[in-house]
């Protein structure tokens, strides 16, 4: 399957894989349709589950460091703002929607149909049918001209609680405390941290602790018991549970997969890589 298709002069199209920006800023669209996506911004992490899609501005002063759940399929638009290319900005009106995300970095959103349509997006990636990209993508941006992204005066003290709970990732605290600690209602903390960081908040710190558990089965030479209470679980079963219900695989898995992967990258040597 080719992983990346160029829809137009400034269009990328990028399946199950992660884009490199470069030093050249973007604007990104992307949708998950399975598993677990990770996103770690300037402003906090992000995470994208089944039929979740975001869109977001990067680049060279606002870098984004992407992980992915073993089971996950997503579909990414590059749109490259730089090369300003009239001819797309007429058939598509990229200019509208765009300006509204100017100075938001990032908007996270469901929609049926234009999950829909990335969804086709990505099918027509894996069989290679040109032309149907370039039908849908321009299908796309009909829709996202007609969306209205709405923001809150309260979405940068959600940052700061999901920035909280990262902190303290051993510990739990409930909608109940985070709202009286953070002086803000309930119901309001609930409805607002879905919005900003793309799950509910205790998706949100599990999500957290299974990538750290991943990026430490990945790099460090430690038992995977040990791993498990590093992220706040003395239970091995529950943590295993855990790590499968967000990751896809289980950790033992994990663990094997990529160390047979540092070992043939090491010329058959079992190496730990530099933090």
């Amino acid at each position: 399957m080719k992983n990346e298709f160029r829809i137009f002069p400034d269009i990328r199209l990028i399946c199950d894989d992660i884009s490199k920006t470069g030093s050249q800023d973007i604007f990104e669209i992307s949708c998950c349709l399975r598993g677990v996506c990770e996103y770690r911004t300037e402003s906090g992490y992000i995470y994208l589950s089944k039929g979740n899609c975001i869109i977001m501005k990067q680049g060279l002063y606002s870098e984004c460091v992407t992980a992915r759940s073993a089971n996950c399929r997503t579909v990414t638009l590059i749109i490259e703002s730089g090369t300003h290319n009239s001819m797309t900005n007429e058939l598509i009106g990229t200019s509208d929607f765009l300006h509204q995300l100017r100075y938001n970095k990032a908007y996270i959103f469901r929609h049926e149909k234009i999950t829909e349509i990335l969804s086709e997006l990505y099918n027509g990636c894996v069989n290679d049918q040109t032309s149907v990209l370039k039908i849908k993508t321009l299908e796309l941006f009909m829709l996202l001209n007609e969306y209205r992204f709405k923001y809150s005066s309260k979405d940068e003290k959600i940052q700061i609680v999901g920035e909280f709970i990262c902190k303290h990732l051993s510990e739990h605290y409930t909608i109940s405390q985070l709202s009286e600690m953070f002086e803000i209602d309930g119901t309001t903390l609930k409805n607002l941290f879905r919005k900003v960081h793309g799950c509910p908040v205790y998706n949100y710190a599990k999500n957290r602790k299974m990538f750290r558990a991943a990026e430490l089965l990945r790099t460090a030479d430690m038992k995977i018991i040990d791993i498990s209470e590093e992220v706040g679980y003395s239970n091995a079963s529950k943590f295993s549970s855990a790590f499968r219900d967000v990751m896809g695989v289980n950790p033992k898995y994990y663990q094997m997969e990529h160390n047979l992967f540092r070992k043939k990258a090491n010329g058959g040597i079992l190496q730990n890589p530099a933090y």
